[in-house]
């Protein structure tokens, strides 16, 4: 045997061992990530909204302003109609996209399987089977508005079907806030 094929056998035993090596490698890291399962960001359930006044409605404005202010940090709108101020969580309740407000049309539409909502949240088309959760909203002592999404299951209410919710209020440890359908951030006097 000459050196030069003892240098080529050399080669490719390396480089079969090194393939060999490195293809273990990949199983080994795919098995390990199983037991180490990966951490996903999500904002905290409750935050400070600020001050009702913080969401006046421009003067004679008759439909609903909607609040985008938190939306990419929460997912969350705050909308404020002649009645008072209510949450909408910006998550799709058909697959969970998030959708979009479009204030031209006064409409929420979800890019994905094109739900649309109108301002109170009620799917108006589109393959979405509920309206938008609406999260508990109420006032801290200081008089600013806390926002808590960690409850998803809160919706509003059928009114035509369910009676019982006519003068119910939602949340009746607060003292100071009352939810009324459809569930309006309201002060008592």
């Amino acid at each position: 045997m000459s050196k030069e094929e003892l240098s080529r056998r050399r080669f490719l035993n390396v480089v079969g061992w090194g393939s060999m090596a490195t293809f273990l490698a990949g199983i080994g890291g795919a098995a390990a990530k199983y037991f180490y399962p990966g951490v996903l960001y999500e904002p905290r359930s409750t935050f400070n909204a600020g001050k009702p006044s913080d969401y006046l409605a421009p003067q004679g404005e008759e439909k609903a302003v909607v609040d985008e202010r938190w939306k990419k940090s929460q997912r969350v709108w705050l909308v404020r109609n002649k009645t008072g101020i209510y949450g909408l969580v910006g998550v799709c309740t058909h697959l969970g996209c998030t959708p979009n407000w479009f204030s031209g049309e006064h409409l929420f539409k979800c890019p994905c399987h094109g739900s649309v909502y109108n301002p109170e949240g009620e799917p108006i088309a589109g393959p979405a089977p509920e309206p938008l959760y609406r999260p508990k909203i109420h006032l801290d002592p200081a008089g600013n508005m806390i926002v808590s999404t960690g409850l998803l299951g809160i919706r509003r209410p059928n009114l035509e079907t369910t009676k019982k919710y006519k003068d119910v209020y939602w949340h009746e440890d607060e003292k100071a806030v009352i939810l009324k359908p459809p569930f309006f951030l309201s002060v008592k006097a």
